[in-house]
């Protein structure tokens, strides 16, 4: 019976051994640990990521930076004028047919362009007149041409009789503007550009400035380097500084305007003449004298009408005039005022017999530069029929 009793009695005597232990450790006095350092717990999980903020005493390091070089151009774009582009006076030109560069000098006084050609021989191919020639100074020096004749041009010379020149047809290009036009050959060795632009070219297409040279195209017109600090991750880089050709200020005057001179209650007509630097007028009976130590002329100014003014004037200076197969020409200068629309400037004027001409007056460059755009395509643009 005892035995039956013995397994029972050693399971409740377990139990309560057990059971005594558990409450001895939960009464148990907190363990002082004050001085072990227990881990963060970790943060709970945000949609917003934490940015740990600086501390108020501390700054911004800076960025690391090198030193580059900026290569600065500054670079030039042609301007236009009522959809017409604006020539220099001086531009390249370009044959794009025989991949040739030429210089060239824009003249509104020319209707017919003209290129030094020398050497000039005429053939005879498939029936038709062909001729000859050695084409000088350009971009692959003197180079050998045979071309058609379109035609002869008759030159006028001032006292001398006039020539015959052979005319060819030639695609020229200046900046945008691409023509196939007439051009007489002639030698040019005395004169400073090769190919001289006449009005036919320019039509409907170009005005002139006078006070500009090499404007027709997009181009660098110059090149810096410099040194700059920018931060690591920069490159060495170009940068474009857009320079547009600037025509503010400028009046416009046509091929053909009337030109008063105030002080002798005259008006001209007048041709606008971008390849003259010095104006002129028609004098007649020209004779010089000496008035208190200095030159003086006297002379008659032929009027549009066909009237002969009397006038004399104190010489300013004599100027020489090259004549093509000839000797130059010594010639008086006078200075008038001389009025184009709101333009009234003193202006020295050329004594020369132009009854050979269709007009008495010539307006050369001086007149213009720094004044006005000439524009061939217009006439009459500024009135000034009162003096």
């Amino acid at each position: 019976m005892f035995r039956n009793l013995a397994l029972p009695a050693l399971l409740v005597l377990t139990m309560i051994l057990t059971g005594c232990q558990t409450v001895f450790y939960k009464e148990r006095p907190a363990k002082d640990d004050s001085s072990i350092i227990h881990p963060a717990p970790a943060p709970e999980e945000s949609e917003h990521p934490v940015v740990p903020s600086m501390p108020e005493a501390e700054s911004t390091p800076p960025a690391e930076t090198h030193a580059i070089t900026i290569h600065e151009q500054t670079i030039q774009t042609p301007a236009h004028q009522d959809g017409r582009l604006v020539l220099g006076i001086n531009e390249t030109a370009t044959l794009p047919n025989l991949n040739l560069k030429i210089e060239a000098k824009l003249d509104t006084g020319a209707e017919t362009s003209s290129v030094d050609g020398r050497n000039i021989q005429f053939f005879e191919r498939d029936g038709k007149k062909w001729v000859k020639f050695d084409l000088h100074r350009t971009s692959k020096g003197t180079q050998p041409m045979e071309l058609p004749v379109k035609g002869v041009t008759r030159i006028k010379r001032p006292g001398l009789s006039s020539v015959e020149r052979p005319v060819v047809m030639m695609t020229i290009t200046i900046g945008d503007i691409t023509q196939s036009v007439p051009v007489s050959l002639t030698d040019r060795s005395s004169y400073e550009s090769p190919l001289l632009i006449g009005r036919t070219f320019m039509q409907d297409l170009a005005v002139i400035d006078v006070n500009q040279q090499h404007i027709a195209t997009k181009m660098v017109i110059s090149s810096n380097n410099r040194k700059a600090q920018v931060p690591v991750t920069q490159k060495s880089y170009t940068r474009a500084i857009i320079k547009p050709v600037s025509i503010k200020g400028l009046a416009t005057v046509g091929a053909i305007e009337h030109m008063a001179l105030p002080d002798s209650n005259t008006v001209l007509k007048a041709r606008i003449d971008t390849g003259a630097l010095t104006s002129s007028l028609d004098a007649r009976d020209i004779e010089l004298f000496e008035k208190d130590g200095k030159d003086w002329v006297r002379f008659q100014l032929a009027n549009s009408a066909g009237d002969l003014i009397p006038m004399q004037e104190p010489v300013t200076r004599f100027v020489r005039i090259k004549r093509h197969g000839e000797e130059s020409e010594r010639r008086p200068v006078i200075t008038l005022n001389a009025r184009i629309g709101d333009i009234l400037v003193p202006t020295q004027f050329t004594l020369r017999g132009r009854e050979n001409y269709e007009f008495p007056a010539l307006i050369g460059a001086r007149f213009l530069e720094k004044r006005a755009l000439v524009d061939v395509s217009r006439e009459y643009i500024s009135d000034t029929r009162q003096p």
